[in-house]
């Protein structure tokens, strides 16, 4: 079982909190390509102003939801990355708050509103009073992350980790296999299609060629990797066509698509497929049928 035992490397004491952010932006995000590239082809008008406040509305909520399962990260250095871009996005909100206060001043210095004087007390807030507020609370979110950023992403990736660490396709089919032989009371094979370190991963969304079979009384499973799935076929499924092949028509996709995903994440998925369809063998229940798409 290959297993990281330490921090990762590339986030010295000289580097900024913000550097795990701009590394990974670089790196993996389609997403912030989107959004660099509406960027560089020019924002000047209120429908750009409005259409992006609610663009990061919607990317903040989005990030609660990415957060909330259980394999939502792997090791204290995945949440070191998501706090560099959490407190990035507090500096970017303060900074919009902060514009935003500006953007109003340039309509009533086009006298195009008037800019009262603040509210007094019993009174009701006025523009002067909003004005306030959004310098007030930039302020505020500057000096939180002024105060405690730094050290909140250190202190989350200097902490210990030991989660399995495949670095292709090929070695997270080898530890599925190795986790399913410890976790699972029946028969587990690796079928390899090639010698060890003869793997090439050419990153089209295909796997190794290397499959895991997984037996129980009832069935036999086989895990696999195809068309940037991982997926789990029961050999009941399958179709045989005059030529003498096989098809399955229909399979299980597992809850990840990442070619390196936490091993133990897809053999928790494997386990429930095999334990629902031993419960519903048991009680006589129908399974309900995936998409049908063509095995790869």
């Amino acid at each position: 079982m290959l297993t990281n035992q330490a921090p990762a490397a590339g986030f010295d004491a000289n580097a900024p909190f913000s550097a795990l952010y701009e590394r990974a932006a670089d790196e993996r995000s389609d997403l912030v390509t989107e959004v660099r590239t509406a960027v560089e082809c020019g924002m000047c008008d209120p429908r750009d102003s409005m259409e992006m406040a609610c663009a990061a509305a919607e990317t903040a909520k989005a990030v609660v939801t990415a957060l909330s399962g259980p394999w939502a990260l792997y090791t204290p250095q995945d949440a070191a990355t998501v706090a560099s871009a959490l407190f990035v996005q507090l500096q970017h909100t303060a900074d919009a708050l902060a514009e935003l206060r500006r953007a109003l001043g340039h309509i009533a210095e086009r006298g195009e509103t008037q800019l009262p004087a603040p509210a007094g007390p019993g009174q009701q807030t006025n523009l002067g009073d909003a004005l306030a507020t959004l310098r007030s609370v930039s302020e505020q979110i500057h000096g939180l992350t002024a105060r405690h950023a730094s050290t909140t992403v250190r202190a989350l990736h200097a902490a210990p980790a030991s989660a399995p660490r495949p670095t292709d396709v090929h070695e997270t089919v080898v530890a599925v296999a190795a986790l399913l032989a410890e976790q699972h009371d029946q028969g587990v094979t690796l079928n390899q299609s090639h010698e060890d370190g003869e793997f090439e991963d050419p990153d089209d969304g295909f796997g190794c060629g290397c499959d895991v079979t997984v037996l129980t009384a009832e069935e036999e499973y086989s895990f696999h990797r195809g068309d940037s799935e991982w997926s789990l076929i029961r050999e009941s499924d399958g179709r045989k066509l005059s030529d003498g092949s096989v098809v399955y028509d229909t399979f299980e996709t597992l809850s990840t698509t990442w070619k390196i995903a936490h091993p133990q994440q897809l053999v928790d998925d494997i386990l429930r497929i095999i334990a629902n369809d031993a419960s519903q063998d048991s009680t006589g229940g129908l399974r309900a049928i995936p998409p049908i798409a063509p095995l790869h």
